[in-house]
């Protein structure tokens, strides 16, 4: 008993001893902490810093505070793709905890130009957001500081401030990936630790750290809305709109702390400048003292561009509130060499934690600053909105309903007025019925998001030449493929859509012959597979045919389904069933054919409607896991359809045989690899590859006009030179694989660079205004490169690969102005047209080498083809209209164009006629 005693003493000393020095490092001079609140160490069993929190340990001691102290409340607003529990923790004085749904309710008047606000009698709300990039350690840990220090307390200066100000923590934005990061750093951290930037604690695992669960980037989707997390955490933020939202990054590990202001090129001039010249100059104030007292050094107005509400710290920038950026050099582990010397993780957690306070410190010294300027942001949205000579937008395809739904759902969660259309509306050749199409006024509070998303450069965004590394197009709406028309005549505006319409999918009535269902709908390829999953024979119609259904003659297009009850090896009352699970749930309508004799067209009989194989599909996972996670989510969660992740390293034991589709991001493959994925399409195999293949892929089949194959004699695969630009998508899925020590993550522009090519914003020389605005190349780069640019397209409504497109319009986001290569032009399904911006910024001589560009072709080679995208088709799980082409891709094949390549208008005309 008695050695057992002296072993608790020693030990309980040795924990008073370790909170003791923990309480001195990073609570210095901030004066007297409770003692009845559980310290971070005593519940995490170690000293902060000196290993990694594991993400559900912090959930646990978050809602242990919330036991412990009445200044505390935990909130789930949700959960990961993995199932982990997002969480808010309020921390703010006693009183306002008893008051919190009346403090929200009251704050929400800020947001609504017409309401009666009291400032005076506003708390003030500030969100600290960490974590958001998984392999950007420091958040999460100084995240558990943070609650600890405003929870445990007892500076009456705190106490009053807390009086004042609702504070929100968010120790990870992104659960999934930070777990993935710690538990591959602290499964090689040892001790004493190793600052080696060679050891493998400082490396990346077989799968980036960066992501979340598909790999998505969930800084750049705060517009886009693809990812769970991100939807979750939108639909929070609009029932809080915090006035200050801190976002915590980090960069190479020789780079010291950046915070905002950002620099002046990098303004966006549809916000009031006084978000960036006032409210970020006010927070600059506060981190640098803070920082000064312990000697950290920092810098502001470098670089990180600060335009895009697509990232989560100028998307508050967007409601009214001060998003910020703040950045500190990575030690991807516990301790990191560095050309500056030894830089410690703890060291990171302190700087972050000093921020922190000095973010609430700010908030309520300047509380009717703030409070203010979120009031007048909303008013003068809709001045703003006045001035455009645009008034409405009307959106929507008479065809393809689910398509208009996956916008209107992204539209509502913005908090953007959706309105229905009244009356029939033709402009610019496009036809607007009501039922199918929507209108939104453009004289709204959620004006500038709204603008954001269909943003073209009409409104010449941009008054200075800037130079990007991340995308500088980042309008969503010209990736749906939806038609829409900006009016600037008056409307009349119908019910306001409150929630996203319902669907409901029919089959009209049994047959004893066949059905069939167009192809249009967004989630047709869904349906196809649930049918072809529990084993019927689906066909596909290759020319159009008018018919006999049960209500009446029916005129189905190229790329219709076809389903006859012969040849099946179910029964028909099972079929019958199928096709009605199948028709729920895509939501489309399911015809019963009652004669085999067409009307017009094809009969169905004819081998012009030929019988479709299941896809079995593979994605050879060479680098770019972000490519495979977009992939996967649109084969899997959207379609149903499994997707293979085939590891490179595994590529010589894998039987291709037993697949019909193999996507190739990267052509770096072995000699033996390459030589059998080449023999495997031509026995019928479909190869599609996308940008980072492409080289090779084109290699594959010869040049239009009996060109040389760019491949080697062995048949290996040609790497991409650097004569043609990756474009900034390419670079960020690359670097993001890459040693975290080493990298910038670059928020607000910059993807995860080494810091002697981090996107450095400057100011450029004054240029000639032209129609589209041309950008000065800095930092080494070329002319001739594109940083994710939107031009204008034309689709082949003549390939087989455009079934279900009704339209030979086309929006492409460019990264590259190389074009592809195809052994006809009949092969060219997607080439662009004009040299003309729809949005986004380039050079001029990019804009000139762009014109008339193959972006998607399909080459025939043996019985198989090869289906190349120059440009990614699933581009951060928002750029849909391509993933079609992608699908179609899968389930048909190459196709055959008859030798047809591009229609003339003639002919185009009269094949967008049929079509409709």
């Amino acid at each position: 008993m008695f050695k057992k005693g002296i072993v608790f003493i020693f030990a309980l000393l040795t924990v008073q001893v370790a909170a003791s020095a923990q309480d001195e490092y990073y609570f210095r001079d901030q004066g007297k902490l409770n003692a009845e609140i559980p310290t971070p160490e005593s519940f995490f069993g170690f000293r902060i810093g000196t290993e990694l929190v594991r993400y559900d340990k912090v959930v646990e001691y978050f809602k242990l505070l919330d036991q412990k102290s009445d200044r505390v409340s935990l909130q789930v607003f949700g959960k990961s793709w993995e199932n982990r529990e997002q969480i808010k923790l309020f921390v703010t004085s006693p009183e306002n905890q008893k008051n919190l749904e009346d403090i929200r309710k009251e704050h929400l008047k800020l947001v609504d130009p017409n309401a009666s606000v009291d400032i005076k009698s506003q708390k003030v709300i500030v969100e600290l957001a960490y974590n958001v990039h998984g392999g950007e350690i420091a958040g999460t840990d100084a995240s558990v500081l943070v609650a600890y220090y405003l929870v445990a307390s007892q500076d009456p200066d705190i106490e009053r401030r807390l009086n004042e100000a609702v504070v929100l923590i968010e120790p990870s934005q992104n659960p999934d990936g930070r777990e993935r990061a710690a538990n591959y750093i602290n499964g090689f951290h040892s001790w004493p630790p190793v600052s080696d930037p060679a050891d493998a604690e400082h490396g990346s695992g077989f799968t980036p750290h960066r992501g979340n669960h598909f790999w998505n980037d969930l800084n750049r989707d705060w517009l886009p809305l693809t990812q769970i997390e991100s939807r979750n955490r939108v639909a929070f933020y609009h029932k809080w709109y915090p006035n200050v939202y801190l976002d915590y990054h980090e960069m190479g590990g020789g780079s010291t702390y950046y915070f905002e202001p950002s620099p002046l090129t990098s303004w966006s001039n549809i916000l009031p400048p006084g978000t960036y010249d006032v409210l970020n100059n006010i927070l600059a104030k506060y981190f640098s003292a803070s920082l000064n007292k312990i000697g950290s050094l920092f810098y502001t107005k470098e670089n990180f561009t600060n335009l895009s509400p697509i990232y989560g710290s100028t998307y508050p920038d967007y409601q009214g509130g001060a998003g910020t950026t703040l950045e500190i050099g990575s030690t991807s582990g516990v301790q990191l060499e560095t050309p500056a010397g030894i830089r410690t993780f703890s060291k990171n957690l302190r700087d972050n934690f000093l921020t922190s306070i000095a973010a609430v410190r700010a908030a309520t010294d300047e509380r009717s600053v703030f409070l203010n300027h979120q009031k007048e942001f909303f008013k003068s949205a809709l001045t703003q909105a006045e001035k455009l000579g645009t008034k409405y937008i009307v959106f929507g395809s008479k065809e393809d309903k689910s398509i208009n739904n996956v916008l209107i759902d992204n539209l509502l969660q913005h908090q953007i007025q959706v309105y229905e259309l009244t009356s029939s509306f033709s402009q610019d050749g496009k036809k607007f019925e009501p039922g199918s199409a929507y209108v939104i006024p453009l004289k709204q509070p959620q004006f500038r998001v709204l603008q954001s998303i269909f943003e073209e450069n009409e409104t010449n965004r941009f008054t200075d030449s800037t130079t990007f590394y991340d995308i500088s197009a980042w309008s969503t709406i010209h990736g749906y493929g939806v038609p829409f028309a900006k009016v600037k005549s008056v409307l009349k505006e119908g019910k306001q859509i409150k929630e996203v319409p319902a669907l409901s999918g029919s089959v009209s009535a049994r047959s004893e012959l066949a059905y069939a269902f167009d192809y249009y709908d967004y989630l047709s390829p869904k349906a196809l597979y649930y049918l072809q999953q529990r084993g019927v024979k689906a066909r596909v119609a290759q020319r159009p045919f008018t018919t006999k259904t049960s209500a009446g003659n029916k005129s189905f297009a190229a790329g219709a389904i076809v389903v006859p009850v012969a040849y099946q090896e179910i029964s028909s009352d099972e079929l019958f069933k199928v096709l009605t699970e199948a028709a729920k749930l895509a939501n489309i309508t399911v015809h019963a054919i009652s004669d085999g004799f067409s009307v017009a067209g094809i009969d169905l009989g004819s081998n012009n409607i030929r019988v479709l194989k299941k896809p079995s599909v593979a994605v050879i996972a060479a680098g770019n896991w972000t490519s495979v996670g977009e992939l996967s989510a649109l084969l899997g969660n959207t379609h149903g359809i499994p997707l293979t992740k085939i590891s490179s390293t595994s590529l010589e034991r894998v039987d291709f045989s037993r697949y019909t589709a193999i996507i190739l991001g990267s052509g770096q493959l072995a000699p033996e690899v390459s030589k059998r994925l080449t023999d495997w399409v031509d026995n019928g195999g479909t190869l599609v590859a996308l940008s980072g293949a492409a080289q090779w892929a084109s290699s594959l089949t010869p040049a239009a006009g009996g060109g040389e194959s760019r491949g080697n004699q062995n048949g290996a695969p040609v790497s991409p030179t650097a004569a043609e630009p990756q474009g900034p998508a390419a670079r960020a899925n690359q670097a993001s694989s890459a040693n975290a020590a080493g990298r910038n993550s670059g928020q607000r522009g910059a993807a995860e660079s080494t810091t002697t090519t981090r996107n450095v914003v400057g100011r450029a020389s004054q240029a000639e205004t032209p129609a589209a605005p041309v950008a000065t190349q800095r930092g080494g780069q070329s002319g001739s490169r594109l940083n994710g640019v939107i031009v204008r397209g034309e689709l082949n409504l003549a390939h087989p690969l455009s079934y279900g497109f009704t339209s030979k319009e086309f929006y492409t986001l460019k990264n590259s102005v190389t074009g592809l290569t195809a052994s006809s032009p009949a092969n060219v399904l997607l080439k662009t047209t004009a040299a003309e911006l729809v949005n986004g910024f380039a050079t001029a001589k990019a804009l000139s080498e762009v014109k008339d560009k193959a972006v998607i072709v399909s080459n025939s080679r043996g019985r198989g083809s090869v289906v190349i995208f120059g440009e990614s088709p699933t581009f951060r799980g928002y750029w849909l209209a391509p993933g079609r082409i992608l699908t179609n891709a899968i389930f048909f094949g190459g196709g055959s164009t008859a030798g047809r390549g591009f229609a003339s208008e003639a002919e185009a005309s009269e094949a967008e006629e049929h079509q409709h």
